[in-house]
């Protein structure tokens, strides 16, 4: 903070005091004896609390204090300072020459918009209270939202994700990247004890009938943008020596489908519920079904 009084000009940020605008060099206790009661003016310090103020952990004698304001007020003099800076308050202690105006300049451009933000983040409190209140409120509602979602996408689940009665007479893998349209057909092959297993790519699916035996194979036609994606699934277990039998699944009915189908080495192409059922119960002991 910068000071101006008299035809002084103390800095006690820069530790800098000037006369008449040229700098003069001030002892370090004389310059903290001024800084201390401009900073504290009006207020009368007394002589205790100077001396512990510019000696702290040390012990000196009654004569130090006073010895060091007649020093100061001497060199104040010498110096060009016009006026009395130092006040004595008899009995009480010493203050600030009230008859010297303290001025502080105005702030530069930075610091008055740092003193606004100051000034407006202390006014806002209340309303950076509430922001975050209501972002907590938010979140909270955002993670309830994503439990309920996620219990819901998992009941939903449940009802397509692969299972396999304990005494089923069978396995059906079963490739397409929509699971949930074959919800009602997969709960009739599993009534009929038919395990069912899904899969979403052909990756998955030539992996899984590496590793273990399935009674058929059903398929959609075009799956994840690419139109022949069942046609290439049978084309490549077929070029493996895998002839567990295979089936299309599909909406689009089409003669030159199914002769394409069969000549892959499949089975057939069914569009309609009852047509899948018949051909895959085919394949499984009638006697059992």
């Amino acid at each position: 903070m910068e000071y101006q009084f008299s035809n002084a000009v103390l800095n006690s940020r820069e530790q800098s005091f000037k006369v008449d605008g040229k700098r003069v060099v001030l002892e370090e206790r004389a310059f903290k004896l001024l800084a201390y009661l401009i900073d504290t003016h009006p207020k009368v310090c007394t002589q205790d609390e100077l001396v512990a103020f510019l000696w702290p952990d040390s012990v000196v004698s009654s004569w130090s204090l006073p010895r060091l304001i007649s020093d100061t007020r001497s060199l104040l003099r010498r110096i060009g300072v016009k006026h009395d800076l130092i006040f004595t308050v008899r009995g009480q202690g010493y203050k600030f020459n009230p008859e010297v105006k303290v001025h502080c300049p105005q702030t530069t451009d930075a610091a008055q918009i740092q003193l606004a933000m100051l000034k407006a983040e202390h006014h806002s409190d209340g309303a950076h209270l509430k922001f975050w209140i209501g972002v907590t409120l938010v979140m909270c509602c955002a993670c309830i939202w994503l439990i309920v979602n996620h219990a819901f996408v998992h009941e939903q689940n449940v009802s397509f994700k692969a299972s396999e009665p304990t005494d089923a007479k069978g396995r059906i893998l079963w490739v397409d990247d929509n699971p949930k349209n074959n919800i009602k057909e997969q709960g009739y092959f599993l009534k009929q004890k038919i395990g069912i297993y899904n899969t979403t790519s052909t990756q998955e699916a030539l992996l899984l009938l590496s590793m273990y035996d399935y009674t058929v194979v059903i398929s959609d036609m075009g799956r994840s943008g690419e139109p022949l994606a069942g046609l290439k699934l049978l084309r490549a277990m077929r070029a493996t020596g895998d002839d567990t039998p295979f089936y299309v699944y599909t909406w689009v009915e089409s003669k030159k489908q199914q002769e394409v189908i069969l000549s892959a080495g499949g089975q057939g192409v069914a569009t309609k519920k009852q047509d899948l059922y018949d051909y895959v119960l085919l394949h499984f002991d009638d006697e059992k079904i």
